[in-house]
């Protein structure tokens, strides 16, 4: 029990012990260590215990002379006097330590035990000799520093916003201030010693060696922290350190820790990569022009509105780009921003006026402002530039769409008076002549046949009316129907003159019928609407009477009947929109002429449905000649779609 204490006893006193001790047995395993190793190289007691003493330092290190080292330093005791040999020791994650270690041994056989004390070189800036990894010679006294230099040195070095270290030319750290080990989240005592080239950085190594060779050298990376694993983004500055002697004796090195400077470049780059974003893919020119008006950059947006690829942009003038009448239009509005320092905003342009530029119209809107820098000097000068064109077209369709809505409410509003006047035209003297015919009847008095005929032509005249307005309420459905049969068309042309025989007061028809016969494949009654509207039309637009020819010819396939009178003509520029509904010349006046303007829009549809066409010659003021062409029945033109039967009123 005893013994079994003290034991416990002598392992308090080692992990009280400040350097680190190392106990094995006469084979050189490892029987105990203390905290202190622990702490140094990284291994957990349960991790080392019996294992090869041999594993703590590196495999080159293993033999001397045919003995392990602990045994090669055992046989050079008397030699070195009690002296510490400096050797490097391995930690557990690979990297090497410069320390002093010294070895002893008590008993022999199996008893025989062999203790290795390491102690860590001082951390006191100071100039060392070369590190040896074999047994020195003889006693080597290190030089010393005055202690007022030694102090100034270690407040300069401590007190400085960087972090440093020195390093020999072995390369091992030799000494280094607070902030370097707090910047790599350690303690001084742990980096004092370390050999830089078992960093397993090749880039650092790089500027190690560089250093050593007398050179200066930047290195830039993430080093990971060898206790927390905390990664750190660093700049390290190496430079030579020179002796007395002119001869380069090791470096040091200057640490920077760039995190902040890393978070703002992320996030300026974030910035300008949204703004390259923005601005290559903005839906409108963007550009920017230096104080002596060359190009800078543009995006492709401004690239194709003015017809070039981006990259012949940069370090030109618009002169030199555009040519003296278009380049010289740009310098223009920029030697303006320049000289005012103010913005001109939204300007808008034509590529074939104001610029001259040859092809298809475009409207342009461009703005141009000063860019300023911080201090309020002009930098150059900001472009936008926007193809409007699409825009300005879609402005001119509403506006146009909107005349047209405004011609149709006012065609609208004609219609309705004309309708009111046209209906009640033929309704007031019916109305008379019935109230007439009533009262003689009442009184037994004899009833004149005119009486009658006057009131049935005005019954006829308002059916008229009716079936105009129902047609073309038909034809704006698509359900004006058609009854197509083999028709004779110069007999229909004749009896239609014959219907109109009562009704031609002063006017004389001239129709010579064709030698043959003439037929087509149509409906007998709207071919005879159509001829009957193009006949009283002739007859009301003839104010003071005349010859109405009537002709009919037959070319090839098609045959051709032609309405001339002698009557007022239709201006020209009217004479395309003389077949829309509603519509009514101006020199025709509803109050003169009568009618809803839908006779003439009827004609047409029926005309084109059967595969014919309908036109008019004329001048104004004499007379107008209309035709209508049908092909013939010999023409074996496909049969017109029959329709549901529609009712007519007679």
């Amino acid at each position: 029990m005893v013994a079994g204490g003290a034991a416990r006893e002598l392992e308090a006193v080692l992990d009280a012990a400040v350097e680190p001790v190392i106990a094995c047995d006469g084979d050189e395993r490892i029987l105990h260590v203390n905290a202190a190793t622990e702490r140094l190289l990284g291994w957990s007691r349960e991790q080392l215990l019996d294992r090869p003493v041999t594993d703590l330092f590196p495999p080159r290190l293993h033999h001397f002379h045919g003995l392990s080292l602990a045994r090669y330093l055992l046989s050079r005791r008397k030699v070195l006097g009690g002296r510490p040999t400096r050797v490097f020791a391995l930690r557990r994650d690979g990297v090497e330590l410069m320390v002093e270690l010294t070895v002893g041994s008590t008993g022999e056989g199996g008893r025989e035990r062999i203790a290795l004390t390491m102690r860590r070189l001082h951390e006191v800036i100071d100039t060392l000799e070369e590190p040896v990894e074999h047994v020195p010679g003889g006693p080597t006294d290190l030089p010393h520093h005055e202690e007022t230099v030694d102090r100034l040195y270690r407040l300069l070095v401590e007190n400085a916003p960087l972090g440093i270290f020195h390093f020999d030319r072995a390369p091992i750290i030799t000494a280094c201030n607070e902030l370097f080990a707090h910047q790599l989240g350690t303690s001084k005592r742990n980096i004092v010693g370390l050999h830089l080239f078992t960093l397993r950085d090749e880039r650092m190594m790089a500027c190690v060696r560089e250093s050593l060779g007398g050179h200066t050298c930047e290195y830039e990376g993430d080093y990971r922290s060898l206790t927390s694993g905390k990664v750190i983004p660093v700049r390290v500055r190496f430079a030579p350190c020179y002796g007395d002697d002119g001869e380069v004796e090791g470096g040091v090195g200057m640490v920077e820790d760039i995190t902040d400077r890393r978070h703002v470049e992320a996030e300026r780059e974030a910035h300008l990569a949204q703004l390259d974003l923005l601005f290559r893919s903005a839906p409108v020119g963007i550009g920017f022009v230096g104080t002596d008006l060359r190009y800078v950059r543009v995006n492709e947006t401004l690239a194709r509105i003015n017809g070039l690829p981006a990259e012949a942009h940069p370090g030109h003038t618009p002169l030199e780009l555009f040519g003296p009448q278009t380049g010289a239009a740009v310098e223009q509005f920029l030697h303006k921003v320049l000289k005012t320092n103010e913005p001109q905003v939204q300007v808008e342009s034509t590529t074939d006026g104001t610029l001259g530029v040859e092809g298809p119209r475009r409207y342009l809107s461009g703005s141009i402002y000063p860019v300023h820098t911080p201090d309020g000097r002009v930098l150059g000068l900001g472009v936008l530039v926007e193809d409007i064109t699409e825009r300005k077209h879609a402005e001119e369709e509403r506006a146009h769409l909107y005349r047209e809505a405004q011609d149709a409410i006012r065609v609208r509003d004609d219609f309705l008076s004309i309708a009111s006047h046209e209906l009640k035209t033929p309704l007031t003297p019916l109305s008379l002549r019935l109230a007439t015919l009533e009262r003689r009847l009442e009184r037994g008095e004899h009833v004149d046949p005119g009486v009658l005929r006057h009131a049935r032509h005005q019954l006829t005249r308002l059916t008229g009316l009716i079936n105009d307005l129902l047609d073309a309420s038909r034809i704006e459905a698509g359900r004006l129907a058609l009854h197509p049969e083999v028709t004779r068309f110069d007999v229909l042309v004749e009896h239609t003159l014959t219907s109109l025989e009562g009704q031609r007061g002063n006017h004389v028809f001239d129709f010579k019928p064709p030698p043959d016969p003439v037929s087509v494949h149509g409906d007998a009654y709207r071919l005879e609407q159509v001829v009957l509207n193009l006949l009283e039309n002739a007859l009301k637009y003839s104010p003071d009477g005349g010859t109405i020819r009537v002709r009919l010819t037959v070319n090839e396939d098609v045959t051709v009947l032609s309405v001339n009178d002698p009557g007022i003509g239709i201006p020209e520029d009217q004479q395309q929109q003389l077949f829309d509904r509603y519509f009514r010349a101006r020199n025709a006046s509803t109050r003169s002429y009568g009618g809803l303007g839908l006779g003439l829009y009827i004609s047409r549809d029926i005309v084109e449905r059967h595969g014919g066409r309908i036109w008019v010659e004329s001048e104004s003021g004499r007379g107008s000649t209309f035709f209508v062409a049908l092909p013939t029945l010999s023409a074996a033109r496909p049969p017109l779609p029959r329709a549901q039967g529609d009712r007519h009123l007679h």
